[in-house]
């Protein structure tokens, strides 16, 4: 762990797990509420008893003068009073040492076990009390889901065993581990800055007691037990959204990482759209075409603001319509009556739609489902499904999938595991009449949901170890359906997006390195079908149409600047 890690392993036992039933304290109201805080005590290695100073020898009295007084007699100072050393829990004379506890194991009449089975004031037993206390999970112990979980360095394991996700991704109430040290060490992620996360402890900077630390991500491992919310540095963002516009061309918009906001026409230059470095760069625009083929183009600024606009006698105007979260992406689509519709989640999570009229004006929102019940890290998705009704897909706070048709209808809740809350789901609908929605659940499965006469299926899967942060994309790659997803490890897959069916693509196209970057794709007609993927937007040719592959002056890239 760096510079941290060689205090690490300084420690002795920094978190032992054993441990009997203690007695329950009220919980403190400062930052440090464990229920132990600075209760018990540890044993103590054997200091030198203080020797009393020896008093100097009383001289033999002088005969007094007449007239003389006796002097005072000088008593030797009384010892000082006894001090308490909160760290060890014993009393200590001041004029020695500090007392030094011998082992990290504070007992309370007798008992050096917690409530849930960890030892007093070590890291297992605050971590414990910090998921029962901000995580909810009553009922976690020494003993939950059948395991002994044991020393901090066993955790993980024990994690991974239960079905619980661990990467090197943190999120908010995640369990920060490592195996550094005797026995490990377990601390509880309490912020997350870029590329740090900072922690709560307890026996780590100070013996048996409470501590914060802010360490670069790196450091630790995450266990996802129950988080309290995902990263706030972690939303719904791509390298580049894309439309097409018919003739085999792609519109194109993206945000940059100055969170300035660009827009690419089909052979055209690409231009800057709106304020410059407004704009949430953990959110991706969102794009659609008229029917006249002109953009209509929306986008979340960093302080949450949706602004939304097309062109007007040749000048794209982006004026203010809804609030968003600032990780959350809005969504864009054409109604049946080809006025475009916006859909844009709060930052308290209440879910909204909002229609332009006739007049050119924005229609009042209308909420979806309950307030404050919807992901603020992930889009709504808007789109036309098989029969041409604007399907709207949303995700709650829980992961739990809703579809809702905008003309008529009710939300209904799609089959199958909770999604994940911080991967977006992808709305496609094809020229055979069928609606897919491909999604990434919580344990980083593939799914693949379709609409048929008004029924959605239960869920298919699609084979990989996929990443819950990273949205796939969707598209028509050779006359065939395709998702573009990122695996685990940050690696960009093509896979066949209809289950059973086989690919001719490259299973494998790149890699970042950062399984929370989604991939985009883009269709260029002369030039063929590109996935995009990466900060730094970098592309790689999928197929090319027959007549780029005859024509060898036809470009080869995917026409848009990076």
């Amino acid at each position: 762990m760096g510079n941290t890690g060689l205090v690490a392993r300084a420690l002795a036992a920094v978190c032992i797990a054993g441990g009997l039933l203690g007695v329950v304290a009220p919980a403190a109201s400062a930052s440090d509420d464990y229920p132990w805080a600075w209760q018990g005590q540890c044993p103590i290695v054997p200091q030198e008893p203080i020797v009393e100073p020896t008093p100097p020898p009383t001289p033999s009295p002088t005969p007094l003068k007449p007239g003389e007084t006796a002097p005072p007699v000088v008593e030797p100072p009384p010892p000082p009073p006894p001090v308490f050393d909160p760290v060890t829990g014993h009393t200590y004379d001041p004029r020695g040492p500090r007392p030094t506890c011998a082992s990290r194991v504070w007992s309370i009449n007798g008992s050096i076990g917690d409530s849930w089975g960890f030892v007093l004031r070590n890291c297992t037993s605050f971590v414990a009390w910090r998921l029962q206390e901000r995580n909810r999970m009553d009922g976690f112990s020494n003993s939950f889901g059948g395991e002994h979980w044991g020393n901090a360095e066993n955790w993980d394991d024990v994690a991974r065993r239960l079905g619980y996700r661990v990467d090197s991704v943190p999120a908010i109430g995640a369990i920060a581990q490592t195996d550094d040290g005797r026995v490990g060490h377990l601390a509880w992620v309490s912020a997350i800055g870029p590329g740090t996360v900072t922690v709560e402890e307890y026996n780590y900077v100070t013996p048996g007691g409470y501590s914060t630390r802010t360490v670069p991500v790196g450091d630790f491992r995450y266990l996802h037990l129950d988080d309290v919310a995902p990263s706030p540095l972690l939303g719904s963002d791509r390298p580049i959204v894309s439309v097409a516009d018919g003739l085999g061309e792609s519109w194109t918009a993206r945000v940059d990482g100055s969170g300035t906001l660009w827009l690419s026409r089909p052979g055209g230059t690409t231009r800057a759209v709106g304020p410059r470095r407004a704009f949430s760069t953990f959110a991706a625009p969102a794009l659609t075409l008229s029917g006249q083929g002109l953009p209509w183009l929306a986008a979340t600024t960093r302080d949450g603001r949706v602004l939304a606009g097309t062109p007007r006698n040749g000048r794209l105007v982006l004026r203010r319509m809804a609030a968003s979260a600032p990780t959350a992406s809005p969504a864009i689509a054409l109604s049946r009556t080809g006025r475009p519709l916006v859909a844009t989640t709060s930052s308290a999570g209440t879910l909204q739609v909002r229609r332009l009229t006739q007049h050119s004006g924005w229609s009042r929102p209308d909420r979806i489902g309950r307030a404050g019940s919807w992901a603020t890290h992930v889009a709504p998705v808007l789109g036309p499904d098989g029969a041409g009704r604007t399907l709207l897909v949303a995700v709650g706070r829980r992961g739990t999938t809703y579809a809702l048709s905008l003309e008529a209808g009710r939300l209904a809740r799609l089959p199958g595991a909770p999604g994940s809350v911080t991967s977006t789901p992808a709305l496609t609908a094809t020229g055979d009449g069928t609606t897919y929605v491909h999604q990434v659940d919580a344990r980083g499965r593939l799914l693949v949901r379709t609409l048929t006469s008004r029924r959605w299926s239960r869920p298919e899967e699609i084979a990989g170890d996929w990443s819950p942060y990273a949205s796939p994309a969707v598209g028509m790659i050779a006359d065939r359906l395709h998702v573009a997803a990122v695996d685990s490890n940050g690696a960009v897959l093509v896979r066949a997006a209809v289950p059973g069916e086989r690919s001719h693509m490259p299973a494998r196209v790149g890699t970042t390195g950062d399984p929370t970057r989604s991939p985009g794709l883009v269709t260029r007609r002369n030039a063929g079908t590109f996935v995009v993927s990466g900060g730094r937007t970098t592309a790689r040719l999928l197929t090319r149409p027959a007549s780029a592959v005859v024509d060898e002056s036809s470009p080869t890239r995917a026409g848009f600047t990076p």
